[in-house]
């Protein structure tokens, strides 16, 4: 079941990505990528909490506030630096580098945690990574000049240290506190983002594109978090992220089908890598 919650969020990631970049680039102005981040979060918020009035949580303990506080602190953080990496590019440098880190931190982390992966997972998680690389490559590989040179690879490592970290975070809550943490996880960000908008743009009303692009975001977003916060509480830290750092290839589809780009022959052999890595993490489960 992690497995498959972590799939389906990866889904509703990828789309938000595209989403997100769309919206910023539409928008071009100043502090845009900030609003975005704001709007989705407070559409997120009010959605996931008639959600947890419905179906309050079992029991909630201490780390199940503190530890979804701490992952939504850096969330809040990322989520902005996320849109405005997607917008400013190129992607086949930004979306590998992130989803190579975020897969990085949680298994080199994960052995000093106590979480053990077996065989194939490990496996799985060695398959996810040309499988990112490439599902975000378009007609070639980047070069090593045009990575040293970029703009985004900075910011690439930030966005993905940040996301694995924020993960580790949100496993450390329990099942039996249902959708809170990501109530909670999501709410830093209205507190941390809403404020920091009105100041980086000027205004507390977001333009139309932000605020019509930002609404769907929110409601994907906030799916998106429900299923990987369950899977994070339930699974192994580093194969949830590592199937959720597939998400490029959930964009590459969408971008595709909906915007008309075109799907080059390196992208479907990472797509062909990422199913082989979720067979062999559902194999592993």
């Amino acid at each position: 079941m992690p497995v498959l919650f972590a799939v389906i969020s990866a889904v509703f990631y990828g789309v938000g990505d595209v989403l997100g970049g769309i919206g910023v680039q539409r928008s071009n102005r100043i502090g845009a990528a900030i609003s975005m981040a704001a709007v989705a979060n407070i559409t997120s918020v009010i959605f996931l909490t008639a959600f947890v009035l419905i179906s309050p949580p079992e029991a909630v303990y201490l780390g199940d506030v503190l530890w979804p506080a701490l992952a939504g602190l850096l969330m809040a953080v990322t989520r902005p630096l996320l849109y405005e990496g997607m917008a400013r590019g190129p992607i086949t440098v930004f979306a590998p580098g992130f989803g190579l880190t975020m897969i990085a931190v949680p298994a080199l982390i994960g052995p000093f945690i106590g979480e053990s992966l077996s065989a194939l997972e490990i496996l799985g998680v060695i398959l996810a990574i040309p499988a990112v690389v490439l599902l975000s490559s378009r007609d070639g590989l980047p070069k090593i000049e045009e990575i040293l040179k970029s703009r985004v690879i900075g910011l690439s490592l930030l966005v993905g240290t940040n996301i694995g970290i924020a993960g580790i975070f949100t496993s450390r809550a329990n099942p039996e506190a249902g959708q809170l943490p990501v109530l909670i996880i999501l709410g830093m960000g209205v507190v941390v983002l809403t404020p920091v908008a009105r100041i980086r743009s000027g205004s507390f009303w977001p333009d139309n594109e932000v605020r019509k692009f930002g609404f769907v975001l929110g409601c994907t977003s906030g799916i998106a978090f429900i299923l990987s916060t369950a899977a994070y509480m339930r699974g192994s830290v580093a194969v949830i992220t590592a199937l959720i750092a597939l998400c490029p290839g959930v964009s590459v589809i969408v971008a595709w089908k909906f915007l008309k780009e075109e799907i080059y022959g390196l992208q479907i052999i990472g797509g062909i890598f990422g199913l082989a890595s979720v067979i062999f993490f559902s194999i592993g489960a």
